[in-house]
C-alpha cells in the first residue's frame, strides 16, 4: 500500500462521524453485502476508500427517506454505469421530494416548539394558575390534543418562510398578551366598570403594544423609530380593539384549528368571550371620556 493509497482511506471511525452513519450501521451493511471496507489493517481496523464512502453515503441517503435496506441493496447493485442514468435520477428524485416533506413537517415541529417554549414563560406562572383555578371544566377543545397538535404542526408548515419568520418573531411577546388576555374570563362574573376589572384589563393593554408594534414594523406599516406610543391615544385603543377581535379569531376553526375564542368558550362556558368583548368595550369607553 503506497502513501497516495493512505492518503485516501478513511478510518470506520471517521468515516461514522463524516457520513453520521453507527459502527453497528457499517457492520450490517458488511452482512448484508451493501458494502464492504475496502481493506483491513493487520490490527483488525477497517479502511474505505472514496468510492465505498461515497456508497456508504447514497445508502444513508435513501434510508433517511424511507427505503429499506432490501430496496437499497436493489437500486445499488442494479441501477450503475451509463445505461440507467434516466431511472438513477427517478430514484434521487423521489429522494428530494420525500426530503422536501421531511422539511416541511420539521419547519412546522421547530415553530410548535418554539411556541410550546414562550409558553412556558415563568412570568406568566401566576397568571395561568388563575385561570387554571378558575376552570369551570370541559376541555380546551372538542378534538383532541393530538389532532390540535397535528393541526397546528400543518399550519405552520404550511407558511412560506417570511411568514414563518414573522410568527416566530410574534410567538414570545404574544403570549403574555395572550395568557392576560384568557384571564379576563375569571372576571366575568364582575362588574365590567368596576376598578379590579378596569385594571385588569389596562394590563391586557399594555401587554398588546409590543405584539402589535412587531406586527406593524413587519407588515411594513411602522418604522423601526416609530413607536406606538407616538399615536393618539384614541387610534391605540382602536387598534387595540380590532387586535383583540383578530386574536380571538370568532366562532369557526381556522386553518391552525380551534380559535382562541372557541378554546375560552370551551374552558369557561359559552359567552366568556362575548364578556370579554363588553369588558375592553368599557375600557376603551372609560379612557375616552
Amino acid at each position: 500500500m503506497n502513501q497516495n493509497t493512505e492518503q485516501k482511506l478513511m478510518k470506520l471511525s471517521e468515516v461514522t462521524k463524516l457520513v453520521g452513519v453507527s459502527r453497528k450501521a457499517l457492520q450490517e451493511y458488511d452482512k448484508m453485502d451493501l458494502v464492504h471496507p475496502t481493506t483491513t489493517t493487520e490490527g483488525g481496523y477497517w479502511l474505505y476508500d472514496e468510492d465505498a464512502v461515497g456508497r456508504i453515503s447514497t445508502i444513508q441517503l435513501f434510508s433517511m427517506v424511507g427505503y429499506t435496506r432490501k430496496e437499497i441493496k436493489e437500486f445499488i447493485d442494479t441501477v450503475t454505469g451509463f445505461d440507467h442514468m434516466e431511472e438513477r435520477q427517478a430514484r434521487y428524485r423521489d429522494a428530494i421530494e420525500r426530503l422536501k416533506k421531511e422539511r416541511t413537517r420539521l419547519d412546522g415541529l421547530i415553530s410548535m416548539a418554539e411556541t410550546m417554549a414562550a409558553l412556558s414563560n415563568p412570568q406568566s406562572k401566576d397568571t395561568l394558575k388563575e385561570l387554571y383555578d378558575y376552570k369551570k371544566g370541559g376541555t380546551f377543545s372538542e378534538t383532541s390534543n393530538m389532532e390540535n397538535l397535528q393541526q397546528s404542526i400543518d399550519f405552520l408548515s404550511g407558511l412560506e418562510e417570511p411568514q414563518r419568520e414573522q410568527m416566530n418573531q410574534l410567538i414570545p411577546v404574544m403570549q403574555g398578551y395572550v395568557v392576560k388576555l384568557m384571564a379576563l374570563s375569571c372576571c366575568q362574573e364582575e362588574d365590567p366598570a368596576s376598578p379590579s376589572v378596569l385594571e385588569k384589563v389596562e394590563d391586557v393593554f399594555q401587554e398588546w403594544k409590543a405584539p402589535y408594534t412587531i406586527l406593524m414594523r413587519s407588515l411594513g406599516m411602522a418604522s423601526d423609530s416609530e413607536s406606538l406610543h407616538d399615536l393618539p391615544l384614541s387610534e391605540q385603543l382602536v387598534s387595540f380593539r380590532c387586535f383583540t377581535e383578530s386574536t380571538l379569531g370568532g366562532t369557526e376553526p381556522s386553518a391552525a384549528g380551534d380559535t382562541l375564542e372557541m378554546t375560552i368558550n370551551h374552558r369557561y362556558g359559552e359567552g366568556t368571550a362575548d364578556n370579554i368583548r363588553k369588558m375592553i368595550d368599557v375600557f376603551i369607553e372609560k379612557k375616552t371620556q
